[in-house]
């Protein structure tokens, strides 16, 4: 009963806000149940809702979840965000295990958004080397389809290639080939009027994060912030403070902070996928601040231990267990009328005590910890609630 109590309290401690624990059944099915879902979408629907199924099921070893990032790399490209498409196409490359017919297409959607002349990542050289790579590998493995299209767009970029690129484009084609040194760099270099431009700023801010420089990206990142409330940058701001709360525990209410004000712009925004995402981040970084997720994590660890140890002692389980049997038959047989000898009874008590050692799958330690960690739980959503509602107030959300 103690062990079928734990596990209870267990699985609604591990969750996440908002899930429930499945059988590895049922999280197949929905797997491909909300796969299905999310790729009969159109439009923003379609990006919104894999990148929310990426994250639901990140284990990149699925081909549901190779896929997923496949068809996000497409739907980026139909909505003509290029610099998406070709960091979601590179990013599914490196992924590897793809049907022929899918990496094909990959080497043809990034050819293609390099070669989008109005695009913000226009790049000809990278195009016609893309090009170059779709014929090559569509000639190898007998793609039609892709030959053909890759071959026409080849033509099409034969002209000459544009004297230069603005320099939206081209800090945006450094930050999308993943160069975020080289993006740096060049904002650094550039006039006050550039630097002051929109886009430019924010790639570069970006840049600086994915360049893991956070005292510098969090500067930029609060300037955006105060000019423009966006979901975005809040989130931002959260991914770099709880970086750096790694060696600064002071920082994860800032973290917190940030997380909840993200939450409440996006659902500002009508991004509800987002908001959720930013609430969840909110929560565990909450955890983290008061070491909850550690001792969830290590009573996760105990219960593996135990349930392995139980399993690897069966044999011996029975064994002793046997051997209990013919002592008890034994005193049965020769004590009939009589108490059998102190020596004979501690042989029972310690055999009992073996067997009931090895049986055990769940220490009452365990379970105890368990019910402190779920009222430990408790005060931790208590505690979000009530930021939450002052920041609200803060935010008009």
């Amino acid at each position: 009963m103690k062990k079928v109590l734990f596990l209870v309290l267990f699985m609604t401690l591990v969750v996440l806000p908002g899930l429930f624990a499945q059988t590895a059944e049922d999280r197949e099915v929905k797997r491909t149940q909300d796969f299905i879902a999310a790729t009969t979408k159109k439009g923003t629907g379609k990006v919104d809702a894999l990148m929310a199924y990426i994250k639901e099921f990140p284990e990149t070893t699925s081909r549901w979840t190779r896929l997923a990032h496949y068809h996000l790399t497409i739907g980026y490209f139909e909505l003509k965000d290029y610099g998406k498409a070709v960091e979601y196409a590179n990013k599914t490359l490196k992924l590897g295990s793809l049907e022929a017919g899918e990496e094909g297409r990959l080497y043809l959607v990034i050819a293609n958004s390099y070669g989008v002349k109005s695009g913000s990542i226009f790049n000809q050289d990278k195009a016609v080397e893309f090009s170059d790579k779709a014929i090559s590998f569509a000639e190898t493995n007998k793609l039609d389809d892709v030959l053909t299209e890759a071959k026409k767009l080849k033509r099409q970029l034969s002209g000459p290639p544009p004297k230069q690129v603005t320099p939206e484009q081209q800090i945006k084609m450094y930050y999308s080939d993943d160069d975020f040194t080289g993006a740096i760099s060049y904002y650094q270099k550039l006039g006050a009027a550039d630097k002051a431009n929109p886009e430019i700023y924010k790639t570069y801010a970006n840049a600086l994060f994915k360049a893991n420089q956070l005292d510098a990206a969090a500067k930029e990142f609060k300037a955006l912030y105060a000019k423009d409330k966006k979901g975005i940058y809040a989130l931002r701001l959260g991914e770099i403070y709880t970086q750096q709360a790694k060696k600064n525990n002071t920082l994860h209410d800032t973290a917190v902070n940030f997380y909840l004000e993200a939450s409440v712009l996006y659902g500002k925004e009508g991004n509800s996928a987002n908001q959720k995402v930013a609430y969840q981040k909110a929560d565990f970084q909450l955890g983290e601040k008061y070491g909850f997720n550690k001792k969830v994590a290590a009573l996760d660890d105990q219960q593996k231990r135990s349930q392995a140890s139980a399993e690897k002692n069966e044999y011996q389980i029975k064994k002793l267990e046997l051997e209990l049997r013919k002592l008890q038959r034994q005193i049965e047989r020769e004590y009939v009328d009589v108490d059998p000898p102190s020596y004979i009874q501690d042989k029972v008590t310690d055999l009992e005590k073996k067997i009931a050692a090895l049986q055990s799958g769940a220490s009452t330690q365990a379970t105890d910890e368990a019910a402190k960690l779920e009222v430990e739980r408790k005060k931790i959503q208590d505690e979000l609630k009530t930021l939450l509602a002052k920041i609200k107030k803060q935010l008009g959300g």
